[in-house]
């Protein structure tokens, strides 16, 4: 399907596909490559959306044009106490935001104070994410959405010694019910999307039967999302996080200044936290030549919160913390894929299983055809091994004495 474009609409969406954040860069990208004349299957392989949120915003965009850019426009920045307006049946954002670029920390910023800059700066992300995350044509607002939160626990994790536990504790609370509610749709999610790869790479295989189970699921993940989404107890959660955030020195604890010394400024306690978090990650180095594949998703979850804790406290490190960042992602990105091995070849033994217990006493040849969901399941078997094979060498590249020294010196600056 290609349609003709403008030079004023080409121009508008290059600049959106180049500066817009990520939903709308890669909604940019759907239109202008769709205008190119390209395929839905290239399409979301160069994008890395599913064929049918392709599908979705070509139809979107023939009907509304640019209008489709506008369900998760952030508020004009010259009137940042008015909300934008919603187009019908999708929601704008519930605060307004500022979403500045950047945390803002400072190395003599108290450790509380870091951390609400820390959670401020992903609360936004949150509500920002919202509007695309209710509306489910791009799977990528609800887990743009999911990280906002993961990384905000992530935040009251590391900063919450700095704060009194009875402030954080129910923000906490509400954070992981919203979290959880998210991720049973993103799991369903990153399931679909990669079987309808599998799927589209290998056009003898059909996965009907699988995609007609996990649309059922997938239907009442998305109602409970919304419902949660709703709830005045999330509204209530929201109006009393934004307050936390928003006030310097909210649920602080006092920094004694006492007969002992303690330290609470940026620039003394960072470095400690990076290195424990090192400290925890490198510490499996006996275990990766022969670890379970839980051990391995306990070290995919310590990576997350060792990058966390990096991201968090990049602007006040040295210019070398991008490598180690990068390298972390990678390492993040091969037990991510791991894991989901892992979670998928159980959905699918257990889908087969039932599929064969419900047709056991029914002649084969009237039994419903899941020849196209086993090969899956031998992909995703191959898939696994593949993973397992090449993470020692993965493990080495991470440890190789570049990053090692990268990581010292960015934090020396401290």
């Amino acid at each position: 399907m290609a349609f003709d474009l403008t030079d004023t609409e080409r121009a508008a969406l290059a600049a959106l596909r180049a500066d817009g954040l990520p939903p709308i860069a890669r909604r940019a990208a759907v239109i202008l490559l769709s205008g190119d004349g390209q395929g839905a299957q290239a399409i979301a392989r160069d994008v890395g959306l599913s064929v049918s949120t392709i599908y979705y915003w070509r139809r979107e965009w023939s009907q509304r044009r640019m209008d489709i850019f506008r369900e998760t426009a952030p508020p004009a920045a010259e009137d940042a106490t008015s909300l934008p307006e919603a187009p019908p049946g999708v929601s704008a954002p519930r605060l307004p935001l500022e979403l500045h670029e950047t945390v803002g920390m400072l190395p003599d910023d108290s450790m509380a104070e870091a951390g609400r800059k820390a959670l401020h700066f992903n609360f936004e992300r949150m509500l920002l994410h919202e509007p695309v995350a209710r509306l489910g044509a791009d799977i990528e607002g609800v887990h743009d959405m999911r990280v906002a939160t993961r990384r905000m626990r992530s935040a009251f994790r590391l900063f919450g010694p700095f704060f009194d536990p009875q402030a954080v504790r129910p923000l906490v609370r509400g954070l992981r019910r919203i979290a959880a509610a998210l991720g049973e749709v993103r799991d369903l999610d990153v399931f679909r999307e990669k079987a309808e790869r599998f799927a589209a790479k290998n056009s003898g295989v059909d996965l009907s039967p699988l995609f007609t189970t996990w649309q059922a699921d997938y239907d009442a993940a998305r109602a409970a999302l919304i419902e949660a989404l709703d709830a005045p107890r999330f509204a209530r959660f929201v109006e009393r996080l934004h307050g936390f955030v928003t006030t310097p020195g909210a649920g602080a604890l006092p920094i004694q200044r006492g007969d002992g010394i303690e330290a609470y400024q940026v620039r003394h306690v960072a470095p400690r936290l990076v290195y424990e978090h090192y400290e925890r990650v490198r510490a499996y180095e006996a275990l990766v030549d022969s670890a379970p594949i839980a051990t391995l998703h306990a070290l995919r979850i310590d990576f997350k919160r060792l990058r966390y804790a990096m991201e968090f406290f990049e602007e006040v490190l040295g210019p070398e913390v991008k490598l180690v960042i990068k390298e972390i992602k990678t390492m993040q990105d091969h037990l991510g894929d791991l894991n989901d091995t892992s979670v998928a070849a159980q959905v699918l033994n257990d889908f087969i299983t039932a599929q064969q217990n419900a047709h056991s006493g029914v002649p084969q040849f009237l039994r419903p055809d899941i020849s196209g969901v086993l090969a899956y399941a031998d992909f995703q078997a191959a898939e696994q091994q593949r993973l397992l094979d090449t993470f020692p060498e993965a493990w080495a590249n991470f440890n190789r004495e570049e990053v090692r020294r990268s990581l010292a010196l960015a934090v020396s600056v401290l």
